[in-house]
């Protein structure tokens, strides 16, 4: 038996018999106008593989939609050099004995730990409007479970459940280090805003089946939708200053850089630009290790030619028959 976790595993000629999450479902003919099935199938680790159902798929697409969890039966075999399942039965896990959100990626550090951190670097705010700003949000239970569990983005860096909670942990370090070397920041400022920068993409993203973003994502943005939920919780705390609001404001709505990547303004303060590139420095990073690992699990010196970056990455020795584009 293969197990859900296993699909990097699998090799031409194996059996499978476990449980997958359905990623994608289409029902299609083919040329001679025959019914099959085209499925993308998800295990544990966030990996994805091609499947077919070619006999009595109409009868079998009946019996579940994407984004259910089922038990396959089948094999696998290579088409043009890619690996698939050639599979015989398709059925439904019963939603009580299923929970979806399992077959999610998942950081791979400890979540305690990077919520322990955090929870330090709010006690070390001594500025009382910003401690009390944060504070006010994560004592908030339902909202430090939405915190810990929501994806750094839908695709490119943290793209896994706990990712925006790794993500900002990152960041804070980052912009820790930033008010070292630059005593003349507002070290306060600049760590809060870290912490706060990317609490939008809770309202921007859903992580229900997969990674996807909301309307109000689509329509508003994670930037806006986290200045607007800042605001917002500051205006409740008694005597916040203006000044301060102003420019926690401007810092999370400028921490993208420019309006060619979202951001409205771009960083006018010493504290924005420093936010702005620890952010930028932090996700970029995790693109880069993301897509080495994935290379180097295949055994390649080289990445793909990434679609954002316009290039290919160098991951060093391994056997490959791959060149650089």
């Amino acid at each position: 038996m293969v197990s859900e976790e296993e699909i990097a595993k699998l090799s031409s000629g194996s059996p499978v018999d476990g449980r997958f999450l359905v990623a994608r479902k289409e029902l299609r003919d083919t040329r001679a106008g025959k019914k099959f099935l085209d499925l993308t199938l998800m295990d544990r680790t966030g990996r994805r593989v091609t499947a077919r159902v070619w006999d009595e798929a109409a009868t079998i697409a009946e019996g579940f939609e994407q984004g259910d969890v089922v038990t396959v039966v089948g094999k696998a075999e290579k088409y043009r050099e890619e690996l698939q399942l050639r599979l015989a039965r398709v059925e439904a896990v019963p939603p009580e004995e299923a929970d979806p959100t399992e077959f999610l990626p998942r950081t791979k550090k400890d979540m305690k730990a990077l919520e322990a951190r955090l929870a330090e670097v709010v006690k070390s705010i001594e500025e009382p409007h910003l401690r009390e700003l944060l504070l006010s949000l994560f004592q908030d239970e339902e909202f430090r479970g939405r915190f810990g569990a929501a994806p750094g983005a839908k695709v490119l860096h943290h793209a896994y459940v706990g990712g925006l909670c790794e993500h900002t942990v990152e960041v804070v370090e980052l912009c820790e280090k930033a008010a070292e070397v630059f005593p003349e920041l507002d070290r306060d400022l600049l760590v809060t805003a870290a912490v706060l920068h990317d609490i939008g993409k809770m309202e921007e993203l859903s992580w229900g089946t997969a990674f996807d973003y909301t309307d109000a994502g689509k329509l508003v943005g994670h930037l806006v939708l986290g200045e607007r939920l800042v605001r917002e919780r500051a205006e409740k705390g008694e005597g916040f200053p203006e000044e301060l609001k102003l420019r926690l404001s401007h810092m999370i709505l400028s921490h993208h850089g420019t309006g060619e990547f979202g951001s409205p303004k771009a960083p006018m303060t010493a504290e924005a630009i420093a936010l702005h590139h620890a952010e930028d420095l932090d996700a970029k990073v995790n693109m880069f290790l993301g897509e080495i690992e994935r290379a180097r699990e295949q055994g390649r010196r080289w990445t793909e030619r990434h679609f954002l970056l316009g290039r290919s990455l160098y991951v060093g020795e391994g056997e490959s028959e791959d060149d650089a584009d």
